[in-house]
């Protein structure tokens, strides 16, 4: 019986196992169709504008440029300083991994960086997995309120401002999305805001300190993202790069939103009109942030591979058979 027993919970246990498998498979299959279909139509639009036009009207402004790698690496930075204090341990020279995990959130698909995190760190730094797993999960709870409720101000802000009626002029088609990131977030930061001490495991001075350096980073980002605009294309008041900024928050909280990158450069690419410039600028100045971001998460995955290979274990020494040797010198 118990054979059967133990037969029949290894069957549940495989068939929940494979299912897991099929369901993620088929996800992965929508994800790539969609972006696959993105990809299409960005070929399309930035073929309208004329892929000569794009190409010779890159951002001359070194600036441009400084500022990108400075945005560029700003989340692994300060999510080095966040796991440091979740963690209680200094994190700083595992920087790398921080890098690795922004491209699988950017580039991949949203929070599979967290999955690479929770197993390179039970490997790499010898924590349990509760542990990590409530490391990540506070982390990420307290990042995604700061971050759910700079959405929902910064919509709002720019709705009462009369400058999101003029987005939506242009693309029409993002009041849904635009509606969906003051809802959504505005409703997720309230639920963590009345239930955080049930949500999050961490002590209040942890958490404290964790909200201090997510809009610390928050702040920071938004000003870069604007002046990066403004860099390559001064003459545009900055309150319509802040248009810009939101549409790309906006699309951030959508859940799993597959390379982040090209569905901004897809959609921002209608908001060109809001621009006191050529759309060949415009196209030429969002194609030059994605595709540098592009060959930046490929060297950069590549230059990480080595952490999310498995650690070599050494392999047991093989026991000694032989027979012991008696004082005259012979085998027993």
């Amino acid at each position: 019986m118990r054979a059967l027993s133990l037969a029949v919970d290894f069957a549940v246990r495989l068939g929940a196992t494979l299912g897991l498998a099929r369901a993620r498979a088929r996800i992965a299959v929508v994800q790539y169709a969609i972006l696959a279909g993105v990809c299409a139509y960005l070929a399309l639009q930035l073929s309208k504008i004329g892929w000569s036009q794009i190409a010779s009207s890159f951002p001359e402004s070194p600036l441009f440029y400084l500022i990108f790698a400075l945005r560029y690496f700003l989340l692994p930075l300060f999510e080095v300083a966040t796991y440091s204090i979740v963690l209680r341990r200094p994190m700083g020279r595992h920087f790398p991994a921080f890098v690795r995990k922004r491209v699988y959130n950017v580039a991949v698909m949203g929070y599979s960086g967290e999955a690479f995190f929770t197993l390179w760190a039970r490997r790499s730094l010898k924590l349990t997995t509760e542990e990590v797993l409530l490391a990540v999960k506070d982390n990420n709870i307290v990042s995604a309120f700061v971050s759910n409720a700079a959405t929902a101000l910064l919509v709002a802000g720019l709705y009462f401002a009369g400058r999101l009626g003029v987005a939506l002029e242009a693309m029409p088609e993002a009041a849904l999305l635009f509606t969906y990131a003051f809802v959504a977030p505005a409703i997720f930061a309230l639920g963590v805001a009345l239930f955080r001490d049930r949500l999050l495991s961490a002590a209040p001075d942890v958490v404290a300190k964790l909200v201090v350096v997510n809009v610390a980073r928050l702040l920071l980002a938004l000003t870069l993202h604007a002046l990066l605009y403004w860099a390559a294309l001064p003459a545009a008041p900055m309150e319509t790069w802040l248009v810009f900024c939101a549409l790309h928050l906006s699309l951030s909280r959508v859940p799993f939103a597959p390379a982040l990158d090209i569905l901004f450069l897809t959609a921002a690419l209608h908001f060109s009109s809001l621009v006191a410039a050529p759309a060949a600028a415009v196209a030429g100045m969002l194609a030059a942030e994605t595709g540098l971001a592009q060959l930046l998460n490929v060297a950069l995955f590549a230059a990480t591979a080595h952490l999310a290979a498995p650690l070599r274990r050494p392999r047991p020494s093989a026991p000694d058979t032989a027979l012991p040797i008696g004082a005259d010198g012979r085998r027993r």
